[in-house]
């Protein structure tokens, strides 16, 4: 899985830690022990989003426009990774359309049937996302357990 979900949560943690100053993006790399230009091309998704403001120059740097709680865990986890990035990687098989479809039915099919698979169980895990906040997430961060007593019942 790629890392811009986390880069992301982490480093609006950060800046709220840092609420008062102007973060540059070279200390956020410091902080998540990453390439700056990884964590400027997060911050600039996050800045275009409305997430962060940010200035450049040699007194720039980034700083939250919202507050915690008005920012969705599952409208970042949906702006970072974006839904064909979650399962991708995990299909194998020929598609309907190669030319060996006639020589094996499971490769034909399996691509096609792991894709719904995936695309089921990538929309319930990003719905259980949007029932949380940036604040959420910073209260587990300071009192771990807070989204294990959220945790739904499993269907039988």
């Amino acid at each position: 899985m790629r890392l811009d979900f986390s880069v992301a949560v982490h480093s609006l943690l950060y800046l709220d830690d840092h609420r008062a100053d102007k973060v540059s993006s070279r200390e956020l790399a410091q902080s998540l022990h990453l390439n700056p230009v990884m964590i400027r091309n997060i911050l600039s998704v996050l800045h275009k989003a409305g997430y962060l403001l940010g200035t450049v120059g040699k007194y720039g740097g980034y700083q939250l426009e919202k507050p915690l709680v008005a920012m969705n865990l599952g409208d970042l986890y949906d702006l970072t990774i974006p839904p064909t990035l979650s399962y991708a990687r995990f299909i194998t098989g020929h598609s309907r359309t190669d030319d060996e479809v006639e020589t094996s039915p499971i490769a034909a099919n399996l691509s096609e049937s792991l894709t719904d698979l995936f695309t089921v169980a990538d929309q319930q895990y990003r719905a259980y996302y949007h029932q949380f906040t940036m604040a959420d997430l910073k209260r587990d961060t300071h009192h771990h357990g807070y989204f294990l007593a959220q945790k739904p019942p499993l269907d039988s």
